[in-house]
């Protein structure tokens, strides 16, 4: 296991490999902060934005795709000024962006949620690389697991309000909530982030649960790695050859004892999964936005 971060973040999100830079970005949601480490340099950048950022891509240009509280922005790297590309949940204010990622195409697919996490005013919206938006579902308490499986047309999507992730139909996309879900945690814990590997198979990030855990296409428990912290918010596969296991955290709502227990509450760390589960399997790259 390796610490990548060099700060305690309150709440580290949204890991993204860039697989062109050999790059790992995230973002630390309520102090408004992008962060970029480069592996071969160990190098380290962090831009700080007016407004909570859920959520970070790269574009077919040098600029930074953000998810905003309130929108979708390109972030230029040079001067922190951002362009919106278009604003979401304008008409519910209570609502700010949170987990998200591009599809296969390059269009993004966000979701929204209630930020005081009271009511399900959550939507999930697909954008465009031109700016449309659709809204493809309402009625979401915290959106979470954005994953796509294209051989088996799945698109994986989750709430971690109701603990359930559901494997939707892609590209045909319909609501299939009121159905058995892909998978259900237990109450206490909360199905946060995910990411998929090579074999289809899904890692879900265990909020309360000190764990990742790998679901098979079938959705069963196959692996667990524990964890050196309670509250892990992603996962995503990078590193030269798609291996490692990157894993953001959060250290809100936790008390100096559970800090003292758990040191790297809130830190960014980096798992091979060959050493830790003797396991060879790689993870699909992460999907720049198509817009530049």
């Amino acid at each position: 296991m390796q610490q990548i971060s060099t700060q305690r973040h309150q709440l580290a999100e949204g890991p993204f490999w860039s697989q062109s830079e050999q790059a790992l970005y995230w973002v630390d949601i309520p102090a408004c902060q992008v962060w970029r480490w480069h592996q071969a340099s160990n190098d380290y950048q962090h831009w700080t934005l007016p407004k909570k950022v859920s959520a970070v891509f790269t574009t077919q240009s040098a600029r930074l795709l953000v998810t905003m509280a309130d929108g979708v922005a390109y972030l230029d790297r040079a001067t922190g000024e951002l362009e919106y590309l278009c604003e979401l949940d304008t008409d519910i204010p209570g609502n700010r962006s949170n987990d998200a990622k591009c599809d296969p195409k390059g269009n993004l697919w966000v979701g929204t949620m209630d930020d005081a996490e009271n009511v399900s005013s959550g939507r999930l919206w697909k954008v465009t690389a031109e700016g449309k938006r659709t809204l493809m579902l309402e009625n979401v308490g915290i959106s979470n697991t954005l994953a796509w499986d294209e051989s088996r047309g799945r698109f994986y999507f989750g709430d971690s309000m109701t603990r359930k992730v559901h494997a939707f139909p892609y590209p045909e996309f319909y609501d299939v909530r009121s159905q058995k879900p892909f998978f259900e945690v237990k109450e206490g814990i909360g199905a946060d982030g995910s990411c998929i590997d090579l074999e289809g198979c899904i890692w879900n990030a265990n909020w309360n649960g000190s764990r990742i855990v790998r679901y098979n296409p079938e959705g069963e428990v196959l692996q667990t790695i524990e964890l050196p912290f309670a509250k892990p918010t992603c996962c995503v596969f990078g590193g030269v050859d798609g291996k490692t296991l990157f894993i953001t955290s959060a250290s809100v709502d936790t008390t100096d004892e559970e800090l003292a227990d758990k040191p790297l509450s809130g830190h960014v760390i980096a798992i091979d999964l060959k050493t830790a589960l003797d396991l060879d399997v790689a993870g699909a790259p992460s999907q720049p936005f198509a817009g530049a």
